[in-house]
């Protein structure tokens, strides 16, 4: 009897210890979680705040998965940031994926390199264009990959077509009036209130892209506009 009643309070006792000691490591791994997501938030808000124009629905990854770590230290390797709400001068609601290579936070925050691809759909292009040019009447928007060329519907009831094209330059895209027809036949784009040139930019956008960016490339393809966009090193402003 006695040496039942030892061998119950032994195991009893075991049974504490185990319950305890995963209680413990529970709340350590609760805590832990907390703060990495915590870590992670902190981080995106910097660059958030750097780059305003990624949107609300901006993501950012840690590319060594321990966010904790690297804001601990102030120095992140690498950061990989999607968006699919982004503004990048006039094109609203464009598709952002960028690399952030060795980034600084703090005071005199700075990113070594990044590396950016930008994808302005169609509707995007539709909307920029209404934006620039408000009298304009805009049905629809196509792009022709082979011409290189984005192709605008417009007028009452889309019976004109103005022609712009992409045009890289001092690291910046814009898109340059490339004609106007109305039924067929070619007319001035000061009809439609668009005079020669490019579509300037927007009043009160930045002058430079964010990050120290510069296009490097820009490709019309059967779903928009295609920017690539490299920057050197650069102060991380605002972070």
């Amino acid at each position: 009897m006695k040496q039942r009643l030892r061998k119950a309070r032994a195991a009893l006792r075991r049974h504490l210890v185990l319950t305890v000691t995963a209680a413990v490591v529970l709340s350590a791994a609760v805590a832990a979680g907390a703060a990495e997501f915590t870590a992670r938030a902190v981080i995106r808000d910097h660059v958030t705040r750097a780059a305003p124009g990624l949107g609300e629905d901006a993501v950012v990854g840690v590319a060594d998965d321990w966010a904790l770590w690297d804001l601990a230290r102030g120095s992140i390797p690498r950061l990989d940031i999607s968006s699919d709400d982004a503004r990048v001068g006039r094109l609203p609601q464009v598709r952002v994926r960028a690399r952030l290579d060795d980034v600084r936070l703090g005071d005199g925050g700075s990113v070594g390199a990044t590396h950016a691809e930008v994808t302005a759909s169609t509707q995007s292009l539709a909307t920029a264009i209404r934006t620039a040019v408000p009298a304009v009447q805009v049905s629809a928007v196509t792009t022709d990959p082979a011409r290189g060329t984005v192709l605008a519907a417009v007028g009452p009831g889309g019976a004109g077509q103005l022609t712009l094209r992409p045009v890289l330059a001092d690291g910046k895209v814009t898109l340059a009036v490339d004609g106007l027809t109305v039924f067929g036949r070619a007319v001035p784009t000061s009809r439609l209130g668009v005079g020669d040139g490019a579509l300037g930019p927007q009043a009160g956008a930045p002058k430079e892209y964010p990050l120290g960016l510069k296009a490097t490339s820009v490709r019309v393809r059967a779903d928009g506009l295609h920017v690539g966009l490299t920057g050197g090193p650069a102060p991380l402003v605002g972070a």
